[in-house]
């Protein structure tokens, strides 16, 4: 029985070393800096490599340069302030699946270029609910705080859609993409291209209200335009050396586009 005993307490000291052991592991994800090395991993995968560098086989060193420079542009996505690890593999997970096949959907721009869904939950920002915001960054996004824009202005709250069409008077409630908050606070298709408008954030995405005409027009021609933004597919594809391109629905990698710059 003694013997028994003195094994049984031999078993538990070492679960106990074990636990304290994983407990005192350092966070992969801890700093900006390693989780964006990390995000560089996910994003450059061997069809990456292969296709932003135009090489014909994938060695350590270009994959090690396009981690280094992925990491790089990671860093500049980043505020200076406020960055927390606790929903930031949810994050990689997304830039993973985006690069995998070296094809990048309107979506998955947003994600891996702008830093959209579900990279956009990293930042405790410093207003709390109900306080305004213009950024998404300004609230603190790790408690699902986010940025809800009703008439252009913006305040914290944790976003409750609403069906198109409804009311949208809720702080919280936020309407679909493509839709808007009227100013009879219902949530409205966002307007076409020669639509009356009174203000830019009532006109579809990559188009403005012209201030002259009172009408949404296009931001740029959909074959010169230089950000994402300016496109109603939210994708500008500028070929390298090139300071316009031209809007797209999804870009292909490869070394002749901009996109592979921060790749290689």
């Amino acid at each position: 029985m003694m013997g028994q005993g003195l094994k049984f307490s031999f078993v538990l000291l070492c679960l106990l070393a074990a636990c304290s052991s994983t407990e005192s592991l350092p966070d992969p994800n801890g700093t900006v800096s390693t989780f964006c090395e990390n995000w560089g991993r996910q994003a450059c995968s061997s069809k990456v490599v292969l296709a932003c560098s135009g090489a014909d086989k994938v060695d350590t060193l270009l994959t090690e340069s396009c981690v280094a420079s992925q990491q790089a542009f990671c860093v500049g996505l980043l505020p200076s302030k406020g960055y927390s690890s606790q929903k930031a593999m949810q994050c990689l997970r997304a830039v993973g699946a985006a690069y995998a096949d070296g094809v990048l959907s309107a979506e998955e721009v947003a994600t891996v270029r702008h830093r959209g869904e579900p990279c956009n939950q990293l930042i405790k920002g410093l207003q709390g609910e109900g306080e305004s915001c213009g950024r998404d960054d300004d609230c603190d996004t790790l408690k699902n705080y986010l940025c809800v824009l009703k008439s252009g202005e913006g305040s914290c709250q944790i976003p409750v859609l609403v069906e198109n069409g409804t009311s949208c008077a809720a702080p919280d409630a936020a309407c679909n993409p493509g839709f808007y908050c009227g100013t009879d606070e219902n949530c409205v298709q966002s307007k076409a291209v020669g639509k009356a408008c009174d203000a830019t954030f009532e006109c579809a995405t990559g188009l403005e209200c012209d201030a002259d005409s009172a009408k949404c027009v296009m931001r740029v021609d959909a074959a010169s335009c230089v950000e994402d933004h300016d496109c109603t597919t939210n994708v500008c594809d500028i070929p390298v050396g090139s300071s316009t391109g031209r809007c797209v629905k999804s870009i292909t990698l490869s070394s002749s586009a901009s996109t592979c710059e921060d790749l290689r």
